[in-house]
C-alpha cells in the first residue's frame, strides 16, 4: 500500500472512531478516494478531479453551459461505475478537503472544526453560478468564477446527488489532533 493511501488509512481510523459508519472522501486534483470500513478498511479511487475536469472540459472562465454539462456527464459516468461499491445507508459522508470548507461558508455555514454542509444548500450555490454560466454577470459576493473552483463545487455537487448523501460534514485537521 502506498504512503499516501497508509496516511489515509490512518486518518480514516482517527474519523471512525469519532464518527462511526462514515465514508471518509478526499477530492484531489486527479482523482477522488472514498475509504470506508467493510471488512476491513476499503478504498475506492475513481479519476475524478478538480484539475483533471478543469483542463479537460473548461474551455472558457467562467465555464459555458455547455462545458459545464460536458463534464457533468464525464463525472456521473465515472460515479455510476462505483455507487454499487460505496455504502450509502446508514452511512454519512465526511472529508477533510479544503475546498469543501469554503464552498461551506459560501453556503453561510459558520467556520467550525466540524461543518455540516447540507445537499440543498449546495444545489442553492450551484444554481447561483449555473446563472453565471447562462451569461448572469456575477454578484458582488460570487468573487470566484475561475475554471478550478466550478470544478469543484461541480464535483462535490455530483457526488453528493448521485450517491445519495443529504449531507456532507466538513472537518479539520484540528479535531482530529
Amino acid at each position: 500500500m502506498s504512503s499516501i493511501n497508509e496516511q489515509l488509512k490512518s486518518l480514516f481510523m482517527s474519523i471512525e472512531s469519532i464518527h462511526p459508519n462514515t465514508v471518509f472522501m478526499q477530492i484531489r486534483e486527479n482523482e477522488s478516494v472514498f475509504c470506508f470500513k467493510k471488512n476491513d478498511v476499503t478504498f475506492v479511487t475513481i479519476p475524478v478531479g478538480f484539475e483533471l475536469i478543469s483542463s479537460r472540459y473548461f474551455k472558457h472562465t467562467p465555464p459555458s453551459y455547455d462545458d459545464i454539462e460536458y463534464a457533468i456527464n464525464y463525472i456521473e459516468d465515472e460515479i455510476e461505475k462505483v455507487v454499487p461499491l460505496i455504502p450509502m445507508n446508514g452511512h454519512h459522508l465526511v472529508t477533510n478537503t479544503s475546498f469543501i470548507r469554503e464552498i461551506a461558508h459560501l453556503c453561510c455555514i459558520e467556520y467550525k472544526h466540524e461543518m455540516s454542509l447540507p445537499r440543498n444548500d449546495l444545489e442553492y450555490l450551484f444554481g447561483q453560478y449555473a446563472e453565471i454560466a447562462m451569461g448572469r454577470p456575477p454578484r458582488l459576493h460570487e468573487t470566484d468564477i475561475s475554471q478550478r473552483f466550478y470544478a469543484q463545487l461541480l464535483i462535490i455537487r455530483e457526488f453528493l446527488h448521485h450517491l445519495k448523501y443529504e449531507q456532507i460534514t466538513v472537518i479539520d485537521q484540528v479535531t482530529l489532533n
